[in-house]
């Protein structure tokens, strides 16, 4: 059985395990940004210890590690507006999927349970943004409203992507 369920120290060891293996399966499959994922894995694993209340992991059978995200409240200034900015919103950042485990949409899952989750809390809007077309299309097909595309100082473009979690139907847990 997959759950979420908040990050706690204990799972860094795991996290790293899982990112280091999606930063090999970016880089055996030429994706550019794979250079950063592979520099910073114990530091994106470190998250579970320095933001515990925000990063949350997707287990299998309450142990093994299968993705994980974190939640801020705050979205990063060069993709959105003050005004966006402003808005009560969940942001959703770093999601990483055991890439082993791609046939079962484990992200797509992730970002479901996101938007359920904001929608129960009263929270009209999940964010999110990439560097990469290709997922930034693949959010796409996850609802994600492309809103802009933002060329950065370091000539890199930024995708910025929203959903409506109050118009999305929500399926109550038994």
């Amino acid at each position: 059985m997959l759950t979420m369920r908040p990050a706690n120290p204990d799972d860094q060891p795991g996290l790293a395990a899982m990112i280091q293996a999606r930063s090999d399966w970016m880089k055996a499959n030429q994706l550019p940004s794979w250079r950063s994922w592979g520099k910073h894995v114990h530091e994106l694993a470190g998250n579970c210890t320095r933001h515990p209340s925000e990063m949350w992991v997707l287990t299998e059978h309450g142990d093994r590690i299968m993705g994980c995200t974190t939640i801020l409240r705050t979205s990063v200034p060069w993709t959105w507006t003050a005004t966006e900015a402003a808005d009560t919103a969940y942001y959703l950042n770093g999601t990483v999927t055991d890439p082993a485990e791609r046939h079962r949409k484990l992200g797509a899952l992730i970002a479901d349970w996101a938007v359920d989750r904001a929608a129960r809390e009263g929270i009209s809007r999940v964010r999110r943004d990439c560097s990469s077309p290709a997922l930034a299309e693949y959010y796409q097909q996850q609802n994600f409203q492309l809103i802009r595309k933002v060329s950065t100082s370091g000539g890199h473009t930024s995708y910025a992507l929203v959903l409506d979690s109050s118009k999305e139907v929500h399926i109550a847990a038994a």
